[in-house]
């Protein structure tokens, strides 16, 4: 018997094995006829009301026999089934079972094939009237791997086989016959005999079980045979119509991972969090594109994504990963046949959803005498109508001038055929993204090689080549208070773009160009009207100003071996280069408006160069013992070399500012600026294994073990294990037939451990000194500088590896066919020894604090998924949501209470971390309302009877004295919220109908706190800027109203103390995506002569709606929820085209 052959995993689903006795139309692998007719055998086989399908399924688990037939027998009732026999035959066996059931049979083919008894005179007539041949092939899948266990049927009758370790198989057909292939996670396929002996056929994977098969760490497996928290999804054409990169197809998709958009700043990316956040700089998610780490790839090219949640899954990356998670790419590969070409392009137009509105000029000089009034001092008398009129009238919207309805354009092609022994698949892609504010843009330029050549039957060799290229303009600070969206929302409405003089003529500069605006005209300034407005510069001549160049470049070279000597064994080396550079250059021009200095023009340069090589090797070797047992056995190693180089140079005073000026050698002054130059390298290496066990598709563990050891830590290595289990309960004979409509229950567990260093520089073990001018006192002159040195900071010998362990439980429920599928998971993930700086003393003689190990934080939390899709009439579609729960806590902080955390907003620091509450909290101090009265406010004293707010009045904010102290102060302090979300969720939705489509995708989260920072920027009235309009619902003008007073001097503190009065709801609701397609039909595409050309025309809106109680512009903020004026995330509309042929 071959039963070896027959019971090996598939080569290209390493560590999974060929489930045979599952496939739903399939036949089975079996020994051969002789052998099947001579075996003996056992049975014992009692059944009430059984259906064929019962009564097969009894027969395989105990004769271990294949069996194939047509799935519409399932169901057939062959009443009561009663037979026990011992050493008997297989023909005498099957005749006790079948007799009188109207069902026959006969083995052929090495497997016994079921029909019914009526079927078979007419088969046999039929077969009869024509002439049989034998008929050979080969199935393979898209990428040329050979399918194993494929069944292959005759149509109209019940002779079939299945294909063999190599893809193979022959049958006996009539001349015109056609056959049906099929394999799970496949479409069907039919193929006409009609005057061929061979043929040859490629499956397509069937996009109703695109889940079937996910990739893991090294490898992949059966989504069904996961014992860990794995979440997949494939890149179909709704998700890559959304023009938002990989991170916005992303999002919503799948429980647990929360992507944050930080702002729609082009030159920016959003951010990835995966199920919570556990420490400030650990938690970026490690990215393996076609098994290499940080590989650049387009989205375009994207097939599939996994990502792996847990630290099962994940440990097997080690210390790579961190605390947040690892997302497996995996990109489209090349494929043999005829050459075939995809191409997508699509346009689009995007604008700020939703802007600020701020005071106008008349509004503001009513405010600001009333303030001025209120407070008992003399008007401004840039505010006076008398002395300045010109100040009283409205003559631009800033923030309209600064934000622009904005172009993006994507153009992406690829092209790949070849051989069975010579492939190739390479692609090319152009984006180009303006920015909704002026003068801001990305350009990207990205391309990708694959060549498989296939040198003999067991050793392959494969090339890769990854090609990424952008450059931009930034936004010049804008999430900060003092950048230019806050800018514009300070700038007079009076004040103009460009300069004009008294009679209403333009005001030409020295070099033709007309000159900008200040906040005060020159004419006025002349006539002593202050012009300053504070820090306020023209919004529009800062980004006009802007000249930056910025490009990065990414070369990322793979050469792999994969080598088959034996059945069962896969041995994959891959040699990695690769090379990374960037450059920062922005020349600062001088600002010549009223009210401001006439700084002086300076150039930098800065540049940033990265080498690596990696070398990785594995090994997989996946076997059998009497078919019901399965290993999997993986190991490999990796080593790897990294060095980096850094420089930086600046250059002042250039005579010229015309862009044919501003080259390094036309600047002036060298010596303002010392320039700077650093060097590091980096060393690592690593050891794997990991053993997966199943058990009759039951049963399966699996565990794994990395090694890792860097030249970053004195403590060089450390070990990182995790175990997975899983109890597959509708595989149990017991469930099957009770059950029936449950395709899949399955229970999992799952623990591992991963590390993180990545916030530890290179060399933080050694002592760094800082070379610095030092002064003498001695000589003939005093003050002679000389070179010292002076102690960076203290070295730390005992600082370990950051590590983060997490538990799993969870299960998952198919029914009805797997048209209905739930997936529920508690997760429990534990940081400990977490990275931060440490605190020391002010004299301690440092430039800064060395990095230690200081606490540990727990995120906790449950997952849910449901799915649906069917298919009504000529109609499919799809239905999904996803909600997940968080809980963060701080569980120790070494020997500190509490940590504060300098991120600030005007001065303002709200964050800081406490045992107990979530890590980096909102810290601050609570208000109850504003004083209706002077006398509430007089009222308000300590137990010694003194006003605990001596300066508030009427209409100030009431602050809680917290501690009893009777002193309003940082003590007074309490936990107010989290900027991580308690809870997120989703909604998409996709339909299919002669050709047309449409999805959809609602998300959004809750629980969350954002600290509102544009209040303090725009509410006060002493500051000289400009104000929000909601001051004019302040106190002064409705006295139910929340917010204080106006005044012209905060003796009360109402805007410069860290309070609730800032902290806002950031729950909402958000329509992400909504896309309609239409597919030309295959019928009109062949009458103007495109036959086997695929169209498909469709138009996506991203960001359509919010739902929100936020009052700022948008209420993705960031990962630490201060909002000081943050590049709002943009409306999206977008219109492509995508053709295949």
């Amino acid at each position: 018997m071959n039963k070896k052959k027959n019971l090996l995993f598939s080569i290209k689903h390493a560590c999974v094995g060929i489930s045979l006795c599952c496939m739903v139309a399939g036949a089975e692998a079996a020994p051969s006829n002789s052998s099947v007719l001579s075996q003996k055998f056992d049975v014992e086989l009692y059944l009430k009301n059984a259906t064929l399908k019962s009564v097969v399924s009894s027969l395989k688990e105990q004769m271990e026999i294949a069996f194939s037939y047509d799935t519409a027998l399932d169901v057939i009732n062959v009443n009561n089934v009663s037979v026990n026999v011992k050493n008997e035959n297989i023909q005498s066996v099957l005749d006790k079972v079948f007799n009188g059931t109207g069902i026959s049979y006969r083995i052929e083919d090495k497997i016994v094939v079921l029909y019914r008894a009526s079927d078979n005179k007419e088969l046999r007539s039929s077969v009869n009237q024509q002439s049989t041949r034998k008929v050979t092939g080969v199935v393979k899948d898209a990428t040329g791997e050979p399918v194993i266990g494929a069944n292959v049927v005759v149509k109209g009758t019940t002779t079939g086989v299945i294909t063999g370790m190599d893809g193979d198989f022959q049958l006996e057909a009539a001349s015109n016959a056609v056959l049906v292939i099929s394999y799970i996670g496949y479409l069907p396929q039919e193929v006409s005999v009609a005057g061929k002996s061979s043929v040859n056929v490629v499956l397509k994977e069937d996009t109703q079980k695109l889940e079937e098969v996910v990739v893991v760490g090294y490898g992949d497996t059966r989504k069904k045979d996961l014992s860990m928290a794995v979440s997949s999804v494939k890149m179909d054409a709704n998700i890559k119509s959304r023009p938002l990169g990989l991170e916005g197809m992303l999002q919503g998709q799948m429980p647990g991972v929360t992507i944050s958009n930080n702002g729609g700043d082009p030159m920016s990316s959003p951010s990835i969090t995966i199920r919570g956040q556990g420490s400030r700089t650990g938690d970026n998610v490690l990215y393996i594109v076609d098994g290499v780490p940080g590989a650049p790839f387009n989205a375009e090219d994207v097939e599939s994504i996994s990502v792996l949640k847990d630290a099962a899954s994940a440990a097997i990356y080690g210390a790579h990963v961190g605390s947040g998670g690892v997302i497996v790419v995996t990109t489209k590969q090349a494929q043999s046949g005829k050459v075939k070409v995809d191409a997508n392009v699509y346009y689009g137009i995007q604008s700020a959803a939703k802007l600020p509105e701020v005071l106008t000029a008349e509004q503001y000089v009513k405010v600001r005498t009333d303030a001025a009034n209120a407070s008992g001092i003399s008007v401004p008398s840039g505010l006076n109508p008398t002395l300045y009129p010109y100040g009283q009238t409205t003559r631009t919207d800033w923030l309209d001038e600064i934000f622009r309805t904005a172009g993006i354009q994507h153009y992406a092609a690829s092209i790949t055929g070849g051989s069975d022994n010579l492939k190739a698949f390479a692609s090319v892609s152009y984006d180009k993204k303006q920015g909704i504010l002026l003068n801001t843009y990305k350009e990207n330029i990205g391309a990708r090689v694959n060549l498989d050549f296939k040198i003999n039957n067991w050793l392959s060799f494969l090339q890769r080549v990854n090609f990424d290229h952008t450059n931009g303009q930034g936004d010049l600070n804008t999430s900060s208070h003092t950048g230019i969206i806050a800018q514009a929302m300070f700038m007079p409405r009076s004040a103009t773009v460009y300069e004009y003089d008294q009679q209403g003529n333009l005001v030409m500069g020295d070099n033709g160009q007309p000159m900008y605006g200040g906040t005060v005209p020159l004419w006025a300034s002349d006539l002593g009207v202050a012009g300053t407005f504070g820090e306020v510069q023209n919004p529009v001549a800062k980004l006009n100003r802007l000249r930056q160049y910025r490009p990065e470049q990414t070369i990322f070279s793979t050469s792999s071996f994969i080598m088959k000597p034996i059945a069962g064994l896969t041995i994959k080396s891959d040699f990695t280069v690769s090379s990374y550079n960037r450059q920062f250059e922005e020349f600062n021009m001088k600002v010549p408006e009223i009210g401001k200095p006439l700084n002086e023009n300076s150039k930098v340069i800065r540049d940033w160069a990265d080498k690596s090589w990696l070398w990785e090797t594995t090994a997989t070797y996946s076997f059998a013992l009497n078919e019901k047992h399965l290993f999997s056995l993986m190991g490999g190693y990796t080593m790897g070399y990294d060095n980096s180089r850094y420089n930086s140079t600046t250059v002042y005073d250039f005579s010229y500012e015309d862009d044919w000026a501003q080259h390094f050698v036309n600047g002036n002054n060298w010596s303002k600026t010392k320039p700077e130059d650093s060097f590091s390298e980096e060393s690592k290496v690593s050891g794997f294994g990991r053993a997966s066990y199943s058990f009759d598709d039951r049963y399966f563990l699996t565990g794994s073990l990395r090694y890792d050891a860097t030249s970053k830590l004195f403590e060089r290595s450390d070990i990182f294990p995790a175990v997975s289990g899983a109890w597959k309960l509708s595989s149990e004979p017991f469930f099957k037939d009770v059950v029936p409509a449950i395709s899949l229950l399955k229970l999992r567990a799952s623990w591992g451990q991963i590390g993180n260093i990545a916030s530890v520089g290179r060399y933080a073990y050694n002592v760094k000194l800082t070379e610095s001018p030092w002064f003498t006192y001695f000589g003939n002159q005093a003050q002679n500088p000389v070179k010292g040195y002076s102690l960076q900071t203290f070295q730390n010998l005992g600082l370990v590896w950051e590590t983060s362990q997490q538990l799993d439980l969870g299960f998952d429920l198919n029914l009805i066919n797997d048209k209905l599928s739930f997936t529920v998971d508690y997760f429990k993930k534990d940081t400990k020894d977490l990275i931060e700086e440490m605190t020391v003393p002010s004299v301690a003689g440092i430039q800064s604090a060395p990095l230690g190990n200081v606490g540990k934080v727990r995120n906790s939390g449950w997952e849910f998924a449901a799915n649906w899709s069917d298919k009504a009439g000529e109609v499919t579609y799809s239905l999904g949501a996803n909600f997940t729960t968080l809980k963060n806590e701080v569980l120790n902080l070494g020997d500190r209470d509490y940590m504060p955390h300098s991120d600030e907003v005007r001065s303002l620091t709200p964050l800081q971390s406490a045992v107990g509450q979530p890590w980096y909290a909102f810290y601050v101090i609570q208000t109850d309302g504003l004083f209706k009265t002077d006398q509430e406010a007089a009222a308000y004293v300590n137990k010694d009877g003194n006003k605990i707010q001596a300066s508030a009045k009427a209409g100030d904010i009431k602050f809680i004295d917290a501690n009893g102290d009777g002193v309003i102060n940082d003590k007074d302090r309490v936990y107010k919220g989290s900027y991580a979300p308690k809870y997120t969720f989703a909604l998409n939705g996709s339909m299919a109908w002669n050709g047309f489509d449409m999805s959809f995708l609602f998300q959004g989260v809750g629980g969350n706190k954002i600290f509102n920072g544009v209040k303090t920027m725009t509410y006060p009235a002493d500051q000289g800027f400009n104000m929000s309009a909601d001051v004019l619902n302040s106190f002064t003008y409705n006295s139910s109203s929340n917010i204080p007073r106006l005044a012209m001097n905060d003796a009360n503190k109402n805007y410069s103390t860290t309070s609730d009065f800032y902290l806002e709801d950031g729950s909402y609701l958000r329509l992400k995506n909504l896309t309609i397609g239409y597919t030309l039909p295959k019928a009109f595409m062949s009458s103007i002569g495109c036959a086997g050309t695929g169209v498909r025309l469709y138009a996506t809106g991203e960001n359509l709606f919010t739902v929100t109680g936020y009052d700022g512009m948008d209420p993705e903020v960031g990962r630490m929820g201060l909002d000081g004026g943050k590049y709002p995330v943009a409306r999206v509309f977008s219109f492509g085209l995508n053709v295949n042929f």
